[in-house]
């Protein structure tokens, strides 16, 4: 099993909801929740209320994107939805009581995994709970004991996914989402909506392109996106440049015609002529 806890210090729960909900048919729920979570407007709007509980203050943590993933497995689908399901139930009552929590369950890849957006704060508190590295292993090692006691027939080899094992850090997330985005791009338009839902900006300052990513700047260069970013970008410009069916099609048209058409033109010359020479 595997928990990934990447903290955030900025008040982007919008953008995380969006990120969470843009696979197809996510399976959402919520603890301490009186909104519905599959209503993205009710469940920002409670976190952005709780976290006003908050002091202001830079470089704090307002809430916390976590995942649980169990190990590689031969169960069924509905086996290991209903065990993840207990699993964030256990997690949460050891994490985070008390706190608002989102999750979104995922099953459309062969590694099934949930989300959970977590407040820093508890609900209607005025402090930020911080787990030490110590108290988050020792939950950790709760919860795979719990696991193993409760459901034996997952063993205990633990075969991490390499998605996971490589979303350790902000600029590492924001790295599988641009992968996300440009494998999903075939066109400018389907482009366009993938970004918006990874909450991805792009920007060019002279001969620098970069991505805006939770209001920070990165240069795609030194992300080492910039090739791919440029490639998607020039198959848009040839779409654009392009002639479309339609035009295709009446280019064709022309060029079948086009031996009638020269055809008629000596024709109506020849009459033209013919004519002239009976009036003289």
């Amino acid at each position: 099993m595997i928990i990934k806890s990447l903290s955030r210090q900025n008040k982007s729960f919008r953008a995380l909801y969006s990120y969470l909900t843009r696979d197809k048919d996510p399976l959402l729920r919520g603890f301490n929740l009186y909104a519905n979570p599959y209503t993205k407007k009710e469940v920002v709007r409670e976190f952005l209320d709780n976290a006003d509980y908050l002091r202001k203050s830079r470089g704090k943590n307002y809430y916390y994107h976590e995942i649980i993933s169990l190990d590689i497995n031969t169960l069924s689908e509905e086996k290991q939805i209903a065990i993840l399901n207990d699993l964030a139930n256990k997690y949460i009552s050891l994490r985070a009581e008390n706190h608002l929590t989102f999750s979104a369950l995922h099953t459309d890849k062969e590694h099934i995994h949930m989300h959970l957006m977590i407040s820093a704060n508890e609900y209607m508190g005025t402090k930020r709970v911080r787990l030490s590295k110590k108290d988050f292993s020792t939950i950790q090692k709760e919860l795979e004991t719990y696991l193993h006691t409760l459901y034996p027939e997952l063993g205990k080899t633990k075969l991490y996914n390499k998605d996971f094992e490589k979303i350790k850090s902000k600029k590492q997330e924001l790295c599988f989402r641009l992968d996300t985005l440009f494998k999903h791009s075939s066109s400018k338009d389907l482009f366009e909506k993938e970004r918006q839902k990874l909450e991805l900006a792009f920007y060019t300052r002279g001969k620098t392109t970069g991505v805006i990513f939770y209001g920070k700047k990165y240069r795609l260069k030194t992300l080492e996106k910039l090739e791919q970013y440029e490639k998607i970008q020039t198959t848009f410009e040839k779409e654009k440049t392009a002639p479309s069916n339609e035009n295709v099609d009446k280019i064709k048209t022309t060029n079948e015609k086009e031996p009638y058409l020269k055809q008629e033109r000596v024709r109506r010359s020849r009459a033209s002529k013919q004519h002239d020479t009976r009036e003289r």
